[in-house]
C-alpha cells in the first residue's frame, strides 16, 4: 500500500516537474537564439530594434512544410548605418548563426505583423 501512494505521489509531483522543467528549456533556448542574432546584427553593423523567432521546418520538394528541424527562425528588425529599417531573417541554432535567410528593406506592411507592445 506504500508503494502504491509513493508511485503516485511521485507521477503527481514528477509529471508537472517535468514538464516544467521542458518549458524552461524551450523558452531558455528561443532566448539563447535571439541572443545569437543580436550579436550578428551588432557585428554586422546593424542597430537592433525588436525579434521574433518560431522553429524552422524543412521544405518538402512541392513547396510544403515537411518535418521540424533543430534549427530557430529568427527575424529581427534592425536599423542599418543610415537608419533605414531593415528585416533580417537568419537560420539561427543555439551554438550560432547557420545562414542568413533574408536581408531586404523594411516594408511598411510589416508594422501590423508585429505584435504590439502592451500598455
Amino acid at each position: 500500500m506504500i508503494r502504491v501512494l509513493l508511485i503516485v505521489a511521485l507521477v503527481v509531483v514528477g509529471i508537472p516537474a517535468v514538464l516544467y522543467a521542458f518549458w524552461v528549456t524551450h523558452i531558455m533556448l528561443g532566448r539563447l537564439c535571439v541572443r545569437h542574432a543580436r550579436r550578428f546584427c551588432s557585428q554586422s553593423g546593424l542597430e537592433f530594434r525588436r525579434a521574433r523567432w518560431q522553429p524552422e521546418f524543412e521544405r518538402r520538394p512541392d513547396g510544403s512544410r515537411g518535418v521540424k528541424t533543430e534549427f530557430t527562425l529568427v527575424q529581427l528588425d534592425c536599423l542599418d548605418v543610415q537608419k533605414q529599417r531593415r528585416v533580417v531573417l537568419l537560420s539561427v541554432w543555439p551554438f550560432g548563426v547557420r545562414k542568413t535567410v533574408s536581408d531586404e528593406p523594411y516594408p511598411d506592411s510589416y508594422d501590423s505583423q508585429w505584435p504590439q507592445v502592451c500598455a
